[in-house]
Formats: structure tokens, sequence, C-alpha cells
């Protein structure tokens, strides 16, 4: 793999390309994007062009060199990557201290062992907690220049201004579906409906694509979710807190299903899960609403499931599908400021059932 063929992310590629082909590389970047978005990925390539011994004719690195074959395999001594320890990146991390492993920037005053530079990856950058953050401060204002640092984060507003003024920022935005979904079908060789279904699902992150295909029980969360659209597409407004039940069932990710987390644990995940899950539904009536738009044959994510759609279709007005599209949205931001789940997926599901007497037809 190269910077060239990261997925989807050809401004956040060619902003790297120019520093690097201009010899105007800074020594702290700051990746933001959301998560799987390919932050991680292309700092590890952006490592391997730099340190490359036999770069392309185009600027890439070639993938066979002793130092890019490394890197690839994790196992590159200039090459640091600091993941958080649990919730939080921990200054014990980056500086040694009694009782634990040597910190990843002890060696900061070091020359590199076999590359140009030595590359800090903070692969989250928004759990450096105040102590942490603090002691980086310092080595990112005054760093050796054989150092590279590259903090991932997906948002400005989750890293520290002191920190933010001290990165060049590099924006990672969503892909295109169609990129991603072109993506799985050539890489992981799977049919072009189901990438096209993966690659919604994913919304814009191929590192969270890539990892549903290695993950059959979200697949089959996924088509659980979707058979849950369409029997509310299906159902009477009495139906509505059964619906919400069985939604708030199905989101659980499987360990919860399986009691083998904490409660704590189980609330938290279950309403990240019950967000996502929300996405899935986005998908089905946004399908209903194309259909109802352009007919019967209009282009659609889960083409496997048009004879289900048409005939939702055909029980919704359109303006109750643009609704519940734009109410989804709504509901999944209440979510995330910490609504009571039942009660928000009990008033949700009430709104989302087709309002009684109401029809729909395909142009």
């Amino acid at each position: 793999m190269s910077l060239s063929n990261v997925i989807g992310q050809e401004t956040a590629i060619a902003t790297l390309r120019t520093a690097i082909a201009r010899k105007a590389v800074p020594q702290a970047y700051l990746f933001i994007g959301g998560e799987g978005f390919g932050k991680t990925t292309t700092a590890l390539e952006f490592a391997k062009t730099i340190s490359c011994k036999s770069p392309t004719a185009a600027g890439d690195a070639c993938d066979s060199c002793v130092n890019c074959t490394r890197i690839a395999s994790g196992q590159h001594p200039d090459i640091v990557r600091i993941a958080p320890d649990g919730e939080f990146t921990r200054i014990w991390q980056l500086w040694s201290r009694p009782g634990h492993p040597p910190g990843a920037l002890e060696n900061l005053p070091f020359q590199p062992v076999a590359a140009p530079k030595r590359f800090y990856i903070f692969e989250k950058a928004e759990t450096l907690n105040d102590e942490s953050a603090n002691s980086l401060l310092k080595a990112l204002e005054e760093p050796p220049p054989y150092v590279q640092f590259i903090l991932c984060a997906p948002s400005l507003t989750a890293v520290l201004p002191t920190i933010l003024s001290r990165c060049q920022m590099v924006r990672f935005r969503p892909a295109a579906l169609e990129t991603v979904a072109t993506a799985l079908v050539q890489k992981q060789n799977l049919p072009e409906g189901e990438a096209r279904s993966l690659a919604a699902y994913a919304q814009g992150a191929p590192g969270r694509a890539f990892r549903l295909t290695e993950m059959p029980e979200l697949q089959e969360q996924r088509e659980a979710l979707l058979n849950l659209a369409n029997r509310i597409a299906n159902s009477p407004g009495i139906a509505a807190f059964r619906l919400a039940e069985e939604l708030r069932n199905v989101a659980k990710p499987p360990k919860a299903k399986k009691g083998e987390e904490g409660e704590a644990d189980t609330e938290r995940t279950g309403r990240g899960d019950l967000a996502r899950a929300l996405d899935i539904l986005v998908t089905f009536f946004a399908d209903t609403l194309a259909i109802s738009l352009q007919g019967e044959s209009a282009r659609i994510i889960h083409t496997d499931r048009r004879a289900e759609l048409i005939h939702a279709a055909s029980r919704y007005r359109r303006e109750q599908l643009m609704d519940n599209i734009e109410m989804l949205f709504t509901f999944r931001q209440y979510l995330a400021r910490n609504a009571n789940a039942q009660i928000a997926t009990e008033v949700m599901m009430l709104r989302l059932v087709p309002k009684k007497g109401a029809t729909g037809k395909a142009p």
C-alpha cells in the first residue's frame, strides 16, 4: 500500500504530497476526521513515503524496501505508535515512571536508528488527559529536527487549543459511498450490492467498512435492523412500543446480549450502537424515498430489498418519508445528548410508522 491507495482522502493526500515535494513538512501534524476515515493508515503511509529507500517515480513508497516492509509489519524502530491505555493516554506512556514500561518519548533526544525521521503517531489524541497533554506541549514546541509528530483526533474541539496551535491541521472527510463500495469490490471481492450496503452503513469511513467484512455478527445485526425497518413500514401505530423495544434489543452489540459486559459499559456501548442503528434506518427510508420520487428502477443502496422497498413506498406519503429521515437524524442528536433511550425510541416509532390512511405511489 502507499499514499495513492488511501481510500477517499484525495485532498488530505495532496496536502501531504505537496509538503514532501517542497521539502516543507511541518514537524507536527494534526489529522482531524471521524473514526475509520483513514487517519492512522495515512500516518503510516506518510511515514513510509518519508522513509522509503527506493521511492517510485510518482513519489510513492516502494512497499518492498526494508523500511517499507518493517513499517508495514509494525516492526520499525523509528515508528512509535501511542494508543490510549483504557480511556486515556497517560503521562507514563510518554515519559518513564516507576512501575511502568519505558515511556514512548524517552528516546526523543536520540537520532533515529534506520529512517530519516522518528515518527510519533498518537492514534487518539483526544484521549490525552491534562497531565499528558501538558507534558507533550514542550516537545511539540521545540522538537528535534529529526522528529515528526502526527496526532489523530475526531475534531478540533477534542484537543487542547495549545496543542492545536502547535500543529498543522489536515482534514479527513467522509469518502463517497461509491468510492468505498468500489474498494470493497476490488479488495474484498464482494458483490456490488453487498458492497454498496456496507459502504452506506460505514457512512464514509472505509476503515469501518472493511472491519464489517471481517465481523459477520455485525452484518447479521445489519440485516436484522433492515428487517425491522421493513416491519416499521408495514405496522400500525399501535405496534410502535413493541417496535421500539425490538429496536433497542437489536441495536445492542453481541457481547451486551450475552451478558459479557458490565452494566455501566453495556449502557454506554448500547447508546452508541443505538445511534448507529438509526443510521441503518436512515438508509432504508432514503431508499424508500428514492423509489417514491424516481420510480421502481431508482438507484438505491439496498438493491437486494427492492421489492420490500417498493411496497414500503406505497405505504407512505413522500412528505412523511422526508420527515422520517430528518427525524432520525434529530433523534440521533438527542441520544448523543444523553436523552432517555426508551422514551426517545418510543416517541420516534410513533412517528416512523405510516400515518393512518396514508398511501404513497411511485411515479
